[in-house]
This record gives C-alpha cells, sequence and structure tokens, in this order.
C-alpha cells in the first residue's frame, strides 16, 4: 500500500507516537491521492492494524484510548512567511467494538494536503515505514524522500530539531544524534529503499548545519527480488501489494492483487481498473515506477 502526501504536510511540525504515526499513515494509504474529490469515512480494521503494526489480541480496548489521545494531536502546517494553519489530523475517530473496527475522517482543511495532488507530493511504500520503531526515523524518511532525486538534502540543527518536535533533553547534539539521528541512519539502511550518511558543519565547536546524503538501498531492492524467487518461499506477493507501474505507456497505480498461474505466469490488477498479464514477477518489477 502507498503513501502519498504533499511536501507541506511532509515539512509539517508535529508530535506522535510510533502507533499514532502508523495509524495516520495507514489510513492516509487507503486515500487515492489524485483521482478521489472528496475526504471520505475510511475503515481501519483492528485486525488489519494487528497484522500491519503488531497490535497484540486484545488491546483493541486500549486503542479507543489512543484514538482520543490522538484527537488532541495538532499538526501545524507553515504557508509562506510566518503563516501558518494548525489543524486535528481527523475531523471524527469513530471505534465500533462489535466490528473491531475504526472509521476515521480526515480533517476538511487537510484536503490541498492529501487529495488531487498534481506535483509537489511524494509517494512511498507503506512496507518500508511498517518496520520503523521510532517516530524520528519516519519523519526522517519522509523527508529525505522530498528530495530523493536530488541526492542530498541541508538541515540547520535547530531547524530540523524544530520539524521533528523533539523534547528538551534532546537538543542537546549529543543527545540528538545519539537518539535521533543515529537511530534512523540504522533504521532506514535496514528497512527503507533509501538510506543516508551524514555530514556535519560546524560554527567554532558547535554543529550547526547537517547535510544529508542520500543513497537508494540497493541491497535492500536485491533481497527484496531475491526472495521473490527463492523456490523454497511460498508464492507470496503481498509484499508488491501497492507498487506502481508503467505498462503500455499507461501508469497503473496501486497493484491490489497478483494471481500466480501454472505456467509461473502472472496475473495483475491494479486499482485503477487495469489488468495484465505478465510472463514472470521478473518482468513486473522491470516496469516498476
Amino acid at each position: 500500500m502507498t503513501v502519498t502526501q504533499n511536501f507541506n504536510l511532509i515539512n509539517a511540525k508535529y508530535k506522535l507516537t510510533p502507533l499514532e504515526m502508523k495509524f495516520i499513515l495507514n489510513a492516509i494509504s487507503c486515500l487515492d491521492s489524485r483521482n478521489d474529490e472528496i475526504l471520505q469515512e475510511y475503515e481501519i480494521k483492528v485486525s488489519e492494524l494487528e497484522h500491519k503494526m503488531k497490535i497484540g489480541e486484545g488491546q483493541h480496548i486500549r486503542l479507543k484510548q489512543f484514538a482520543k489521545r490522538l484527537m488532541s494531536k495538532p499538526i501545524v502546517i507553515d504557508t509562506g512567511d510566518k503563516d501558518f494553519e494548525v489543524y486535528n489530523w481527523f475531523s471524527r475517530i469513530k471505534y465500533v467494538d462489535k466490528e473491531a473496527k475504526f472509521l476515521v475522517r480526515f480533517e476538511e482543511g487537510l484536503k490541498p494536503y492529501l487529495l488531487e495532488l498534481k506535483d509537489r507530493f511524494i509517494t512511498y511504500n507503506l512496507k518500508h515505514i511498517l518496520p520503523l520503531t521510532s517516530t524520528y526515523s519516519v519523519r526522517i524518511y519522509q523527508l529525505l524522500k522530498e528530495y530523493e532525486k536530488l541526492n542530498k538534502r541541508y538541515f540547520e540543527v535547530e531547524e530540523l530539531q524544530e520539524i521533528l518536535q523533539v523534547p528538551k533533553s534532546y537538543k542537546s547534539y549529543t543527545n540528538f544524534n545519539a537518539k535521533v539521528l543515529k537511530v534512523a541512519e540504522k533504521e532506514l539502511k535496514e528497512h527503507c529503499d533509501i538510506y543516508f550518511t551524514l555530514e556535519e558543519e560546524k560554527e567554532g565547536r558547535k554543529v550547526a548545519r547537517l547535510i544529508f546524503r542520500i543513497h537508494k538501498n540497493n541491497h535492500k531492492e536485491a533481497t527484496e527480488q531475491a526472495r521473490l524467487f527463492d523456490a523454497a518461499a511460498p508464492k507470496d506477493y503481498t509484499n508488491l501489494y501497492g507498487m506502481n507501474c508503467k505498462v503500455k505507456g499507461n501508469i497503473c497505480e496501486h497493484l491490489l492483487v497478483v494471481t500466480p498461474l501454472a505456467d509461473g505466469s502472472i496475473n495483475c490488477s491494479f486499482r485503477s481498473g487495469e489488468n495484465y498479464h505478465f510472463e514472470s514477477v521478473k518482468d513486473l518489477l522491470n516496469l516498476k515506477i
């Protein structure tokens, strides 16, 4: 499943726990950011969260309290010069106990940052985010995806700390480096499609600026593709769901279903309505955007 977000949303200021962050991204992945015209009510099943977020059985009761806390955590979006907007993420979160599911509706003011996006946005696969244990790792991943094609991104240390909304104890660069940067560096290298190396620029003895060198994680992609062709592994293609590819000049969005056939070929169905036949998974991956 893919997540698409406007640049302003990526660079917004907010403070969330890892579970809250993944809940929101899971909800965003339900949107069709290019084609939906209105923010609808989206369903998130607890069983789905258990699978994606590794929430233990019986913890849906805690999630009701979690939803209440989430409604009290605003997002601040800078809109130019010194202008800004403040929103809640959701206008409503409803928990349906008998069906063990959430019904969520995003705050209407967030619509320009979530729907009908034509430029200034990033798209990434949710599978890269779910294994990350630190909210700061998720945020840094998003911030770097925005600049992936440029291969680097600069931040003033205080600027990055403000975006990430780190606590006072992390204002010390030593703590910030150990608790935020080093953790993100390790987690992105292990789990994501990009990773970074860091360079520090000093003013006197103080680290004032950071240069993130952004690299494609080819080792991870090679490992994932090798696993697909492991004869001993079951033919489970769920890790491909959500990917986009370009077939016959058309962009097919959000792979939904892969049906393996007896001759080793596969049929693929996409959210955008297209259905295509491929001789192998390798042929499909060669068309991946």
